[in-house]
This record gives structure tokens, sequence and C-alpha cells, in this order.
């Protein structure tokens, strides 16, 4: 049986769309499967190493930023050889599908997995211009897999796709990577730098947009006045980040604040955590870092933003809260400082809602079916 040629594109090897593409690619059963993945060498946590181990090809392309007709080209040749090109996020979409239209009949089946609808949030003039080539590169894309309902909702009412090429495939994790991640957690604060009796809560994104940081701020600060051994743990790195060390300083924040950069060790982390927070605006897909949260069993507190609510029950496993609303933040993460039995029963609940609807196996399961799919409508139509 001739296995299905699959090249996986993303525009960086940060952030939660490069951990969703390796769980992907490494989960594809290799009897049906053979995945390629094309990704930036851009210093993130997803790196040429995790493939190398398990043998799936790596190709080094240069699409985190500008745009390069060179790297067009190349992808073109990777492409030219695949069954199936899914891309993943905006940046690669366009990248793909240029490569995709200049290979005419012969390309290969286009997938687009949007992380986050965003260009309905921009201004005006930029809307406009990013809708309009999302239109026109439309024509070559076979399947549009939105990873919430609410991301679903937002790309049928901008005209983008119609209903029948889109589906919604919701984010997943390995939830057993986040087993027992409490164990270690006196040492993992040490390491931290945290007191070992502090109230932590905990923040992972890249530092840019929609990410709110000054509501998140401005709400830590009154935590912290209430709570004092309240910490904030701000794991990622990004655009913003020497703008939120400023406001640090501005909000005398530095002494119960970590900015930790990019790390690998996220599990730890989020052993040494009480609460995970997440502070948005504009648009979100399907965060990770909100299901890891729940995979390490902790009660999340974020902003009702996109496909948040489609995995935190607000009341049962977390709080939601309106975005920019700086008290209700601050609210929902004292109620949980000032009662920890309610923290680790809402805990215990979103690691049952992770463990039932956001494993990986489910999303790669899913993921592989639609490829299947596909690739028997194009042999019946041939």
């Amino acid at each position: 049986m001739t296995r299905i040629a699959v090249l996986e594109l993303v525009p960086s090897s940060r952030g939660g769309g490069a951990v969703h593409v390796r769980d992907l690619a490494l989960g594809l059963d290799r009897t049906r499967f053979s995945a390629h993945i094309a990704m930036p060498e851009d210093g993130g946590n997803v790196s040429r190493k995790d493939f190398r181990r398990a043998g799936v090809p790596f190709h080094r392309v240069d699409i985190a930023e500008g745009f390069s007709l060179r790297a067009v080209q190349h992808i073109r040749s990777l492409a030219a050889d695949m069954d199936i090109l899914h891309v993943h996020g905006a940046r690669a979409a366009l990248f793909g599908r240029l490569a995709a239209m200049s290979l005419g009949r012969q390309r290969p089946l286009v997938v687009y997995t949007i992380h986050g609808f965003a260009a309905p949030h921009y201004s005006l003039p930029r809307r406009q211009a990013l809708l309009s080539v999302e239109r026109w590169l439309a024509r070559v894309t076979e399947q549009w897999i939105c990873v919430s309902h609410a991301e679903r909702d937002a790309l049928l009412a901008a005209g983008l796709a119609d209903a029948s090429r889109t589906q919604v495939i919701w984010n997943g994790i390995a939830p057993e990577r986040f087993a027992g991640v409490t164990k270690q957690r006196h040492a993992a604060r040490v390491a931290l730098d945290v007191p070992p009796d502090a109230f932590v809560l905990t923040t992972i994104c890249r530092l840019y947009r929609p990410r709110d940081f000054p509501t998140l701020l401005h709400a830590f600060r009154e935590v912290q006045r209430a709570v004092p051994h309240a910490y904030l743990l701000i794991v990622g790195d990004g655009p913003l980040r020497a703008q939120i060390e400023r406001w640090l300083e501005s909000l005398t924040l530095q002494d119960h604040v970590r900015l930790l950069g990019m790390r690998r060790d996220v599990p730890r982390i989020l052993g040494a955590t009480d609460v995970f927070v997440l502070s948005s605006k504009g648009w979100e897909g399907l965060p990770l870092a909100v299901l890891e949260a729940m995979a390490s069993a902790l009660p999340v507190v974020a902003s009702d933003v996109g496909g948040t609510r489609e995995a935190v029950m607000d009341g049962q496993t977390g709080y939601l809260f309106a975005p920019g609303d700086v008290a209700a933040l601050a609210h929902h993460a004292r109620a949980l400082a000032k009662d920890p039995r309610l923290a680790q029963q809402m805990g215990r609940r979103g690691l049952v809602r992770a463990r039932e609807y956001f494993a990986a196996e489910r999303m790669v399961r899913e993921t592989a079916a639609l490829y299947e799919q596909l690739l028997r409508g194009r042999q019946i139509s041939a």
C-alpha cells in the first residue's frame, strides 16, 4: 500500500502551532502516512531534533519574517512530491498556497489549519487587504480546519469559505506528559526562584498580540496586594518583552514576576503552579497552553475569547472573564488563592475534561481521516 505523503508547513518553531505540528506529525500512522516537516529554525520550543529522533524528515524553510520568493520556490520543490500540503497559520498559508498555485494541475491537495483567525481584528485597510488575499488563495484550498467552533463561525462570517469545506478539529495535547507534575513542586519552585509557600500564577504564550499584558499585570498587582505571597510566571518570548519589562518596573512588580523566556520544561513549570491564567483581546483559536494546564490538573482563569470557552467550563474547571476586565481577573485569582480546595476541585474536573476531549490521539485520528477522505475524493473525480 502506497503511503500518503504529507508536508506539514508551519511559519515558526515557537508557540502552539509548532507544538501542534510536532504532535500531529509524530502521531500519524507511519504505515499509512509519510510525514515531512517544513519549518524555520528560529529558536523555538520545537526543533529538528524532535523529528530526527522519530525519523521524520525535516526541511528548514525561512518564512518567519518578511517575504521571500526563494522560500516560495523551496516550498514548491518540496510540495511537488506530496499528496497533501497542510499549512498551519496565515504566513504558512500564504507561502504554501502560492507554491501550490505555481504547480498548476500537478499540485498537492491543500489543507489549511487556522490557529487563530486574526484578519477581522486589524485596522480597516489591512483587514481588507488580508481578506482579499485570502479570498484569492481560496481557489487552491480544498479544506479549512478550524481548531474551535468559534473560529469556524468567524471564518464563515468573513465569507472566506463555504461550510462544506470547513471542519472543526479541536486541538489535542498528550495528557501523559503532564501526569503527576506536582510531585516535584518544591524542587521546581526552588529552581524558578519562587518561595515554596508562594501562590503561583502562570501564563504561557507568545509575548505579542492577541495577548493582553496590561490587563494581566494590573490584575496581578491587585492580587499581590491582597495575597502578598503571590508570584506570576510568564513563559514565552516575543516582541513585547521589553515593553513588559517597563510595565513591571512602573507597577513595581519586578520582585514578584519572573520572565522565564522560551522553555522546553513546561510540565515542570506547570507543576510549580497553582492557577493558570491567560489574558487575551481580539481572537484565540483553542490555546494549547490552556489544554496543557487542564492536563496538569490546574484551574484556568482566561479571557472569554474565541474557542477558549470550548475548553474551560466557566465556574466548573475555572473562570472566564470579559476581555480587558482587570477587576474580574483579579477577583477570580484571589478567590482561588483563598480557597485551595475549590482550586483543586476545578483542576481535577479540568483534568477529566482534558483527557476525555483534548487528547492528541483524537486530534491525529480526525486529521488522518480527513487526509484520506480528500484523497479518495480526488481519485473519484480523476
